[in-house]
C-alpha cells in the first residue's frame, strides 16, 4: 500500500442543500463536529450571531484558531465530544441555543492522514482514535477475545463473515502483532478474497465496525441527540448528517418518536412514543446528494440530511435499543478510547 501524508481538498457534504432549506439562520449555533469547519463557515456567512464549534480531535484545534482570528467575537472552539455539549456550553454561561448541526462519523482529515490509522487505502499504524487518547484499534485487534471481535464486526459492520475474519485475526496475531492498517486489510482480503461481486473493498465493513466500536460512536450519537434536544430553545433547529445505516436508523427513530406526523399507532406500540409533537420536520424526507455532488465528492454518496424544529420543551427517556443501538458485550469498554 502506498504511503501518503497529503490531505485531499475538503468538500462539506450537503452544505448547499442545508443552505437551501435554511437560507438564513440567526442566533447562536453549535457545530458539534467541526472537522474542517465547512459548516461553521456556512453558518457564519448565513447570519448566525455566533457559532460554538466542538471537536474531540486535537489536530482540529489549530485549524479552528484561524476561525477565531477571523471571527473573534462570533466563533469559539471547544475541545470535547458533542455528546457533552450541555456541559461544554454551560461553561460559557449559555442555557439555550438556536440551532445544532451534527455531521457524524469520520472526517476526511482523519481518513486522508495515514498516520491516524483509519484507512485501509494507505499503510499506517492501526490506531483509529478520534481523540488520540486511550485504547486504540491495535489494542482491540491484538488483545480482545475472538467472540468480541466477531460480535463487533457483525453488529457494527454488518459483516456476514464476521466469525471467519475474527478467527483468522486470532490465528495471525499468535504469529506476529497486527499493528498496521496494511496488515489488517491484507488479512481480511485473504479471508474474503478480492474477486467478490461487490463495489466496496473487502475490509470496508470491518474497518468501519472497529472504528465505531473503539470510539463509542453510536451511544455517543444518542447522547448527543438528547443533549441537543434539551439545549435547543423553542423554535430551535437540529440538523444531522449521517453516512451509515446504523447512524441513520438512530436519527430517524429519534426524530420520528418525537414528531407527531410520523408517530403511527404501530410505531408507538412497538417502541414507545409521544402523541404530542416535540419536533416538526423541516424536510419530510431525508435529503441525499445529487449526482453532481457525488461526482465531485464520492464520499458523499451515502449521506443523508435530516432537519427538525423544536416545538415543545419536553424530553422522553428511551431505551437505546429502541433506537436501533446494537447490544454489544460490556467487555468492549476496555478497548474504547477516551
Amino acid at each position: 500500500m502506498k504511503k501518503a501524508d497529503k490531505v485531499s481538498d475538503h468538500i462539506p457534504v450537503l452544505l448547499s442543500d442545508f443552505s437551501s432549506l435554511l437560507p438564513e439562520v440567526s442566533g447562536v449555533w453549535i457545530d458539534g463536529t467541526f472537522g474542517y469547519g465547512g459548516y461553521s463557515r456556512g453558518l457564519l456567512n448565513s447570519g448566525a450571531t455566533k457559532v460554538i464549534a466542538i471537536d474531540m480531535d486535537p489536530d482540529v484545534l489549530s485549524r479552528a484558531k484561524d476561525f477565531e482570528k477571523k471571527w473573534p467575537k462570533k466563533f469559539k472552539i471547544l475541545a470535547g465530544n458533542f455528546c457533552y455539549m450541555n456541559e461544554l456550553v454551560a461553561n460559557l454561561g449559555l442555557k439555550s441555543v438556536s440551532g445544532v448541526i451534527l455531521d457524524v462519523g469520520i472526517s476526511s482529515m482523519q481518513v486522508d492522514y495515514p498516520s491516524r490509522g483509519f484507512s485501509f487505502k494507505h499503510d499506517g499504524p492501526l490506531d483509529m482514535r478520534m481523540s488520540k487518547k486511550g485504547a486504540s484499534a491495535k489494542d482491540l485487534i491484538n488483545k480482545a477475545k475472538e467472540s468480541l471481535i466477531s460480535e463487533i464486526l457483525l453488529k457494527y459492520g454488518e459483516e456476514r463473515y464476521a466469525k471467519v475474519i475474527a478467527k483468522r485475526i486470532v490465528e495471525v496475531r499468535k504469529e506476529y502483532p497486527i499493528d498496521s492498517t496494511h496488515k489488517l486489510a491484507s488479512l481480511i482480503e485473504q479471508v474474503l478474497g478480492t474477486n467478490q461481486q461487490h463495489k466496496i473493498h473487502p475490509a470496508t465493513r470491518s474497518f468501519q465496525a472497529i472504528r465505531m466500536a473503539i470510539n463509542n460512536e453510536l451511544p455517543n450519537l444518542i447522547r448527543g441527540l438528547a443533549s441537543a434536544t434539551e439545549l435547543l430553545e423553542m423554535g430551535g433547529l437540529l440538523a444531522v448528517i449521517t453516512f451509515h445505516s446504523l447512524e441513520d436508523r438512530i436519527v430517524k427513530r429519534f426524530f420520528n418518536l418525537r414528531t407527531k406526523s410520523s408517530n403511527t399507532l404501530d410505531e408507538i406500540k412497538r417502541i414507545g412514543g409521544n402523541s404530542e409533537p416535540i419536533f416538526k420536520k423541516v424536510n419530510k424526507r431525508p435529503v441525499i446528494p445529487n449526482l453532481q455532488e457525488i461526482s465531485k465528492n464520492p464520499r458523499a454518496r451515502s449521506a443523508k440530511l435530516r432537519i427538525v424544529r423544536k416545538m415543545k420543551n419536553e424530553f422522553i427517556d428511551l431505551e437505546p435499543s429502541s433506537l436501533g443501538l446494537p447490544n454489544i458485550s460490556a467487555s468492549l469498554r476496555e478497548f474504547q478510547c477516551e
